[in-house]
């Protein structure tokens, strides 16, 4: 049975390839039981060694597959998983098919499709009123539609993934001590609720991701890819997966995922560097010559292959920093970014702003000390007189 699991999980719905083989297997087990009266005619009590195949006739067979078409397995029903942002802040909300990311007041709006549901709490997690456990309030959701939780948390990864892209490096990997909290909430097809507590799915920011009309653009090249099934842009959903996983790590540790990345939307990196050079060349900021990318992508080898447990330990990282002067760690990071941005997104997802834009602005014009002075106290009432 294992060849027609397979079959089955490559040919078959998107989903069924976050699911094992043993899952799958157990699910068409199933069908074939629920389903055994149109064999049992031509099979029941027969002894043979081969294949059902040679004693099946052809109409038996094609009746089973209209079956197996029409069934759950290929036409699975959609849940609905809510996943709890903390440091994500949206202006304005994002709906498609598979996926919406909205502000936390707006998950009882009709789009959501949930608003009708008894003791609903858009501004809580977990989202009802009837919850007797712990409480927290985040600030955003991220819901995601899929016949199972297995592939809503792929896709999280992928979505969550791209929205690593869009602050600056300096602010990617800026965290705080902030108190976060993860976790997810399911609603099946049938009104039942699955909830729990988990790991943030971001990192602690210090400077909040903002989404705004401005993303939207990307927001809306996302479903195509998370629904497609050829080779190329599965590659680019798993690049942006990696990239995710990357994402809270240290500099050192973070290094390998961010080589991982450019060999899933590549191949291998090391066999790769031109087209790395031309992705990089087409929305990059910096120009990065052959050579100098070359030397960057072989520290591959010594952090994947063996060559050293820790990057700080090759030869190349320091023939790197003495040959170019600049930390080979940021300048991967960069790079591949970069790659992201102009293969996947073709450059419509940019960079956002400097969150502190005005105030740098304000100290490099001499002006910083007239904005605190304008700025009210913090000791001041609500009425602006100071305090007695």
């Amino acid at each position: 049975m294992v060849r027609a699991v397979l079959f089955v999980r490559q040919s078959g719905p998107t989903y069924l390839r976050s699911m094992s083989v043993r899952d799958i297997q157990s699910q068409l087990a199933s069908f074939i039981t629920a389903n055994y009266g149109y064999l049992g005619n031509e099979t029941f009590l027969r002894k043979f060694e081969c294949s059902y195949n040679e004693h099946v006739s052809k109409e038996t067979k094609a009746t089973l597959a209209n079956f197996l078409a029409a069934s759950p397995i290929f036409n699975p029903p959609l849940d609905l998983t809510l996943f709890p942002l903390v440091s994500v802040r949206v202006e304005d909300d994002f709906y498609s098919a598979p996926f919406f990311l909205i502000r936390s007041k707006s998950l009882s709006d009709s789009q959501v499709g949930i608003a009708g549901l008894t003791g609903l709490h858009p501004e809580e997690f977990p989202p009802v009123s009837d919850w007797k456990g712990r409480k927290e309030k985040p600030s955003a959701w991220l819901g995601i539609r899929s016949p199972i939780f297995q592939a809503s948390n792929k896709m999280k990864a992928t979505i969550l993934g791209a929205l690593a892209l869009t602050p600056l490096p300096g602010y990617r990997h800026q965290f705080s001590m902030r108190s976060m909290f993860g976790g997810r909430c399911t609603l099946d097809a049938h009104g039942g609720m699955t909830t729990s507590y988990g790991d943030a799915h971001t990192p602690g920011m210090s400077e909040d991701i903002v989404i705004r009309t401005s993303d939207h653009a990307w927001l809306s090249m996302l479903p195509a890819k998370l629904a497609a099934s050829d080779t190329p842009t599965r590659r680019q959903a798993m690049a942006l997966e990696y990239f995710y996983r990357a994402w809270p790590l240290d500099a050192p540790e973070r290094f390998p995922w961010l080589f991982m990345t450019l060999d899933a939307i590549f191949g291998d990196a090391a066999q790769a560097t031109q087209a790395v050079v031309d992705a990089v060349g087409r929305h990059g900021e910096a120009s990065f010559e052959y050579p100098r990318l070359r030397l960057l992508l072989g520290l591959r080898n010594s952090v994947i292959h063996g060559g050293a447990p820790d990057v700080y330990e090759s030869d190349k990282y320091h023939r790197y920093y003495e040959t170019y002067g600049d930390d080979p760690l940021l300048d991967l990071e960069r790079i591949t970014a970069q790659c992201l941005r102009s293969t996947i997104f073709d450059g419509a997802l940019v960079e956002h702003p400097d969150p502190n834009a005005e105030i740098i602005r304000a100290y490099r014009e001499g002006t910083l000390g007239n904005r605190k002075r304008a700025a009210p106290s913090a000791s001041n009432d609500a009425d602006g007189s100071a305090a007695s």
